[in-house]
């Protein structure tokens, strides 16, 4: 990649663990390479640090931003004068106001010393607004979260990770969290991953952020967002631009950005960059810090479409129970948007309403649901 083309700026800084003085090194050096936290909040700006909250885990897990990096850049915005508050909204079935995810994650411990709130978007009074998304491709209402409407200034903070439905999730899926819950199933209802991603987008595009501050320390590969493995990566990536944040982010992990949904759908419609080759990396070059991540297993864009009719019968992506682990705890079936699963007793699924979103994955605590591939569909796998 040309490391000097015109264009928005994406930083990419080493930060090799979450010791508190390398965090806070790499985020101010970031931000710096970008132009700095004073350019984006001014004394005063009510300002929401957006976190990825997705569900009740450690930091060590790498499901959440880890505290580290919400601390630091927490601090960032109070340098400047502005009044941060962390929000998120976690998985359907810890929405609610009241999860443990703010605790477990460490999130509300690492800011409270500087005086932050950190707190559900679901817990404070009218939590979600009915919002009009002009130019909005399958959602033309959304139930947006209040304090991201009422915020002067977003600051995305996301965690780099593989997702099993849209195969990389960054700066623009984490304002998916910035819903309401009815909002999140009608737009996985819409039963395509090109639709998902453009519902996603239409979400992003009436709560965009100003920047984006991305924990790149350590990741999730293979089938996250909640059940991969963690990669230590050791970088910070941060930008004005969380669209060409996101086209970088997914070239560091083994992707091209055009194959992430969010990313080409997003510059499609002119919210952002995600062209490489218009985007300034103005210190590491990408090749030289990249991680090939293992992939999820949850699509297969890749396949050419006449394959696909000839054998897509043999290439099989799908949810399946590994009943050892399941404690028929329900989640999955709650969590379906379209009510394709159901207890007898223990989980079953219809197959013909199910719309391989992945949504049971993701929100089983056990990790029971796993993304269970066929032998045709791993060979052409990434």
């Amino acid at each position: 990649m040309n490391r000097h083309p015109p264009g928005e700026k994406v930083a990419i800084t080493r930060c090799g663990d979450y010791r508190r003085e390398l965090v806070d090194d790499a985020v101010a050096t970031a931000l710096d390479l970008v132009g700095g936290m004073d350019k984006v909040v001014k004394p005063g700006d009510r300002v929401l640090l957006k976190v990825n909250l997705l569900a009740p885990a450690a930091p060590d897990a790498a499901v959440t931003t880890h505290p580290a990096v919400v601390r630091s850049v927490a601090a960032q915005v109070l340098e400047c004068g502005g009044v941060p508050v962390v929000a998120d909204a976690p998985g359907y079935l810890f929405a609610g106001g009241k999860s443990r995810a703010l605790a477990k994650s460490g999130i509300a411990d690492a800011v409270a010393p500087l005086g932050v709130e950190a707190l559900q978007f679901e817990s404070v009074e009218k939590p979600f607004v009915s919002t009009p998304v002009p130019g909005g491709v399958h959602l033309r209402q959304v139930m947006a979260a209040r304090l991201a409407l009422e915020a002067d200034v977003i600051i995305t903070l996301p965690k780099l990770k593989t997702h099993s439905n849209t195969w990389y999730t960054g700066a623009v899926k984490n304002m998916f969290g910035a819903v309401a819950t009815a909002t999140r199933k009608q737009a996985h209802a819409l039963g395509d991953h090109q639709r998902f991603a453009a519902a996603i987008v239409d979400i992003y595009s009436v709560m965009k952020p100003r920047l984006a501050v991305m924990d790149a320390v350590v990741g999730m590969e293979g089938d996250g967002p909640r059940h991969g493995d963690p990669r230590h990566t050791g970088l910070i990536l941060a930008a004005r631009d969380p669209v060409a944040l996101d086209a970088v982010a997914s070239r560091l992990i083994g992707f091209q950005p055009q194959e992430i949904l969010t990313v080409r759908n997003a510059s499609e419609r002119g919210l952002g960059e995600g062209r490489l080759e218009r985007i300034t990396l103005p210190d590491e070059r990408v090749e030289d810090v990249a991680v090939d991540y293992r992939k999820p297993g949850g699509r297969q864009v890749n396949i050419h479409p006449l394959l696909m009719r000839l054998v897509g019968r043999l290439v099989k992506v799908e949810p399946r129970l590994e009943r050892d682990a399941c404690t028929r705890c329900r989640i999955c079936e709650q969590s379906c948007p379209v009510g394709a699963i159901s207890m007898d007793p223990y989980p079953e699924i219809d197959r013909s309403a199910c719309i391989l979103c992945f949504c049971c994955n993701e929100m089983c605590p056990e990790g029971a649901m796993t993304v269970w591939k066929s032998r045709l569909a791993r060979r052409l796998d990434r």
